[in-house]
Formats: C-alpha cells, structure tokens, sequence
C-alpha cells in the first residue's frame, strides 16, 4: 500500500494536495518495488517501459569501461527518476547499469497510466516536463565543461573510440571540421593526430580508414 505522505514535496507531485494525489492514485495502476543494498536494480540496455521513481534509498548509475572499470555517473536519490529521458522517444532503453547503495523501494508506473495521470492533473505533466528539461540542461553544461577541460589528444581518443567498428575506424569529418568541432587550429590538430599514428596507436588503411591498436592507448 502506497502512503501518500512520503510523495509530498517530490519533484514531480509539487504543488499537489494530499487529496489530489488520493483522487490521482486512485484512478492509476501503480506497483512499489523494494530493494535492498547491493542489489541489480537495472541493467544497461534494460528497457524502461513508464516511470520509476526513488521514494526510498539510494541508487547508483553506473558504466562499465571497456578496460573493466566501473565509472560512477551519478547517485540518485529519494525524488530521483530513472532516465527520465529514456520513458518516451524511439529509444527506451537505459544507458547505465542502477545498483542499490542501500535498501529502498521505488514508485512504478508504466507508461499508459502515466499518461493517463498526465491528464487527470496536469500539474504532473508540467513537472515532469521542468524535470527533463532541467536534467537535459545539466548533462548539457556537464558535457561542455568536461570536453573544454580535455586535451586534443583526449579529444581525438574519444572521437576515435565513438567511431570505431571493432578496431577499424572512419574519420567521419575533415581535419577542418574537426579543428572546428574541438575549437582548436588545424596545425595543432594535425599534429596531434600524426604523433598518434607514430605511436602506432592509429594505422592508416587509406583516406580516413585506420586500423585501432587498443594494446598501444
């Protein structure tokens, strides 16, 4: 049974009465769904199929390097939804691997009913908006800043793993796009992309096409 009271002040019911969460709740299907401290809550590439959202607990958002590391992307908390920009769109699947840092229990609604509560009150639909928009505006200041803080090698590694196939690799833009999508010069860029080929790092197979030694990063 769901007490109401531990929704109040949640991002996405503020502004909403005890009696309008009474009158909501009692026209959508819901499930609570606990967990416990250590537990797999999602895995990456897990589909989502409405919202989920922390009204008990701690997760943790997680990716898996390809060197086996863990690189921790964020913690989410009570009032947390997960991948919020992941519930509509063509592409519903989560990015990241939720593990519980405690126990705790999470609020479920698929997506029929959390349409239906976006019409019952619209407040709902509003905040859930404001919620991805503020997430989309973060991720986006959060990226910017981290790739301004990268070198150009840094730059160019990470444009070469994006578009690799296995070990073979396209450049997909000229040197002069690149200059201009990293917001450096041509020369330096240049430079910087033949030093990587001389560590063998990169082996030419023809115009644009290379070959990725991974043993050499």
């Amino acid at each position: 049974m769901l007490d109401l009271k531990k929704l109040i002040g949640l991002k996405i019911f503020q502004k909403l009465e005890i009696n309008e969460l009474e009158i909501l709740f009692n026209g959508v299907d819901y499930q609570i769904k606990k967990f416990q401290k250590n537990d797999v809550v999602f895995f990456r590439d897990e589909r989502l199929d409405g919202i989920y959202l922390i009204i008990r607990g701690v997760l943790s958002a997680e990716m898996l390097k390809a060197t086996g590391e863990v690189q921790k992307i964020e913690n989410l908390s009570r009032g947390d939804i997960l991948g919020s920009a992941f519930i509509f769109g063509k592409n519903n699947n989560l990015p990241v691997d939720v593990v519980a840092l405690n126990d705790g229990e999470i609020l479920h609604i698929n997506k029929k009913n959390l349409l239906k509560a976006f019409n019952l009150n619209e407040k709902i639909l509003i905040n859930f908006l404001d919620e991805i928009s503020d997430k989309a505006q973060f991720l986006s200041n959060k990226v910017w800043k981290s790739f301004n803080n990268k070198t150009i090698k840094e730059k160019v590694l990470n444009y070469i793993f994006e578009n690799a196939e296995g070990n073979k690799v396209v450049f997909k833009h000229s040197i002069k796009e690149l200059a201009e999508i990293f917001g450096v010069s041509r020369p330096s860029l240049s430079r910087v992309i033949g030093e990587i080929v001389e560590e063998n790092i990169l082996i030419r197979d023809g115009k644009n096409r290379f070959t990725l030694n991974r043993e050499k990063i």
